[in-house]
């Protein structure tokens, strides 16, 4: 809604756009959406769309035909394997993954999965220990142990092989055994989650082709979209097959996980894993043990499933309740700080009444409402863990590692990261982080932008072409969803929805009714809407299903008022355009050529014209209108 910011618009080639739409078969619109992607050509545009499998050997990741043989030597000799894996989503899956696949090549398999709270995050002595008094006697990790040098190093004093699977970035230095991972690696594409990595291992323990391949796909699409991994090459093909599978899974816990959650699984997409049935499965290991959420997707019971759900949905009714009380508290603490310290570019609060689980969650939500990378500590035992989230031009692992004389440990990713610290350091940490913040992030890196994919009349806005862009989900980083930008509209019959949260209304330009609005979240605005005025309007144009009818609807990203000048420039180029070529103007030659309209073709829109925009911008500083010839 009206906040600080801009809409912006990269340029785009028009006749590489016609000859898109027409050989990908697409609209104009579509096809300016994939030109600005960088999906100009029609060969890659069609393999995009149908999300083609890449086919990358996995052999190319890291030491795999070394891990793949020793994995094959301890299943012959009928050694003890132990999948020790992580305590969220990622980390689950590719326990879950990886189990199944060595129990298709009937392996002695276990699993363990660590407690937040006791051991932290990765390889722990201890657990080895237990292991090797277990009669283990090969772990496979998945989705950690990338950083466990020192622990790999004493496992080998306890008879324990290690192979390590992961996908974080690694130190230094590597542990002493068998890698799979995308860092380092030849393998040609480095952002596969860590279910990803074990979907992999299994390809290459089980052949290609392998049934139980394309049963796992759920559990790899549910990871990979959880992991807020990039959704491009093999992890757009990973996501778009598995969110198919998932639509009719077997598995009785994903089917009782979608009944808790109220996801209709006909219609299952990557923003119903992300908000609706990740979270459930997080809520086991920020809270307690994440044993129950692995349980639910290994369990073949119906019975079982259910009760593990039921579990899972009031641990997660619990996780919205902590997570709330930290998110009021952390933002009045920042709200309350003096201005000096607002204003720096990077923020770290801790506290030794937050809940360490639950504290990444809180960070995320800090950064959409302050738009600076932010990092929660609470207290842990004897010290201090942390949990932090970025924004999309900050390297979060790279800020960590300018500060790490601070920091005890930390790991993760340029989006996020995890750290432990001491006491004394907190303040220390503190303020290199925000210096690090400040050196490294400009202004233009904290104003909300919104960048448009493009600009759109509202009589396009039609159920197919929302059906036509939502072939390009699914959607999350590296493939956002489409935003469309409609210009100079009305806001008509504003209104509230959902006791007051939500603000409605239709949207009217030039007279034509271009549909239903909604803005979630914004019915505190509604006064906004009541004074009239023009607007532009930058939106996502979904399918609304409701009471069995379907219907195009504007979900709102933002309302930003239109130019003074955009109308009166408007009716000046359209009366030049009438006159006939005689009486067009330089300036308004230059818009028309750019906009393919002298060839007379019509309804394109005049704001994908850079020369357009820029007379927009040269009339809002006081300089005159173009005149006709």
């Amino acid at each position: 809604m009206m906040e600080s910011g801009r809409w912006t618009i990269e340029g785009c080639d028009l006749e590489q756009v016609v000859e898109l739409a027409r050989a990908v078969g697409v609209s104009e619109i579509t096809a300016r959406v994939l030109v600005r992607r960088g999906l100009g050509d029609p060969a890659r545009a069609l393999a995009f769309l149908e999300a083609e499998p890449p086919r990358h050997d996995p052999l190319l990741l890291g030491d795999m035909s070394t891990a793949v043989a020793r994995i094959r030597q301890a299943v012959a000799a009928g050694e003890r394997i132990c999948v020790h894996g992580d305590y969220d989503v990622d980390g689950i899956c590719a326990t879950a993954v990886a189990v199944l696949a060595l129990r298709e090549l009937d392996a002695d398999v276990t699993w363990h999965l660590p407690s937040r709270f006791e051991e932290g995050y990765g390889l722990a002595r201890p657990t080895l220990e237990r292991l090797a008094e277990e009669g283990v006697g090969l772990v496979v990790t998945v989705d950690c142990g990338i950083s466990a040098v020192d622990e790999v190093a004493g496992a080998g004093a306890l008879g324990l092989d290690v192979i390590v699977t992961d996908h974080h970035r690694p130190g230094p230095e590597l542990p002493g055994c068998p890698v799979v991972a995308t860092r380092p690696s030849s393998y040609p594409f480095r952002e596969l989650c860590g279910t990803g990595v074990a979907h992999k291992l299994a390809e290459a323990l089980l052949g290609a082709g392998h049934p139980a391949l394309t049963r796992e796909l759920d559990l790899v699409a549910l990871a990979t979209i959880a992991d807020v991994v990039p959704l491009v090459d093999e992890n757009r093909a990973l996501a778009t097959a598995g969110l198919r599978r998932l639509a009719r899974t077997r598995r009785p816990g994903l089917r009782a996980l979608m009944r808790s959650a109220r996801v209709d699984p006909a219609a299952v997409d990557s923003t119903a894993v992300a908000f609706r049935l990740a979270p459930r499965i997080n809520a086991a290991g920020r809270l307690q043990r994440a044993d129950t959420a692995l349980a639910l997707l290994l369990t073949e019971d119906e019975r079982e499933a259910d009760r593990l759900a039921a579990e899972l949905e009031e641990l997660n009714r619990d996780r919205q309740a902590v997570e709330d009380r930290i998110l009021r508290e952390a933002t009045a603490r920042i709200e309350s700080w003096p201005e000096h310290r607002r204003r720096r570019r990077g923020y770290v609060l801790w506290d030794d009444g937050w809940h360490e689980g639950v504290i990444g969650i809180v960070a995320s939500r800090l950064v959409d409402r302050f738009d600076r990378p932010v990092v929660m500590i609470a207290a842990s035992g004897d010290g201090w863990k942390g949990s932090g989230r970025s924004t999309p031009t900050f390297d979060l692992h790279g800020a960590l590692s300018a500060c790490e004389e601070h920091l005890e440990r930390f790991g993760g990713h340029r989006a996020a990261a995890g750290l432990s610290i001491a006491t004394d350091r907190l303040e220390a940490f503190a303020d290199a982080f925000a210096a690090h913040a400040d050196a490294m992030l400009g202004e233009d890196d904290l104003r909300r932008d919104v960048a448009v994919d493009a600009v759109v009349p509202a009589s396009a806005l039609t159920l197919p072409l929302a059906q036509e862009l939502a072939r390009l989900a699914p959607f999350g980083l590296g493939n956002p969803e489409v935003t469309l930008l409609v210009a100079g509209v009305e806001a008509v019959e504003p209104g509230t929805v959902g006791e007051g949260k939500h603000l409605r209304f239709r949207v009217r330009q030039h007279g034509r009714d271009g549909g239903s609005a909604i803005a979630f979240g914004q019915g505190g605005r509604l006064d906004l809407l009541t004074h009239g005025g023009l607007f532009d309007l930058a939106f996502r144009l979904k399918e609304n299903h409701w009471n069995g009818s379907v219907a195009p609807q504007l979900v709102v990203r933002r309302l930003f008022e239109s130019p003074a000048a955009y109308e009166e420039l408007r009716n000046e180029l359209g009366a030049m355009w009438l006159a006939g070529e005689q009486s067009w103007s330089p300036e308004a030659r230059g818009v028309f050529e750019e906009l393919g309209l002298a060839d007379g073709v019509t309804g394109r829109q005049l704001l994908e014209s850079p020369a357009f925009r820029a007379l927009l911008a040269a009339t809002a500083v006081g300089n005159a209108l173009p005149r006709a010839a």
